[in-house]
């Protein structure tokens, strides 16, 4: 539960290089449970640069509940209200919350 809210999340996209849109980190979907609504998609920065500046896909991200939490958190506070219809609201996760 989120700001009153009974949300669920799943993992739709690992942290990936695609010659399309270069590095991506991973997304998540978010829904409140029982009525379909306004989808929110959290989209998590890449964290894969070394000190010295040359990319790599590092391990898999360490994301627990509280990481979500804050992001989710923070697409409240950006506008997103999950009992809207609409477009799926899409979240760009600042550094800081991870």
């Amino acid at each position: 539960m989120v700001g009153g809210h009974e949300l669920c999340w799943t993992l739709v996209r690992e942290t990936q290089w695609c010659s399309e849109n270069d590095y991506q980190g991973i997304a998540i979907s978010v829904r409140r449970t029982g009525a379909v609504r306004r989808e929110l998609i959290l989209k998590y920065p890449f964290l894969g640069m070394r000190p010295n500046g040359i990319w790599h896909l590092p391990e898999r991200p360490k994301i627990t509940t509280k990481i979500v939490e804050d992001a989710i958190r923070g697409a409240l506070e950006a506008g997103w209200d999950p009992d809207s219809r609409g477009k799926t609201f899409t979240f760009q996760v600042p550094k800081a919350l991870n």
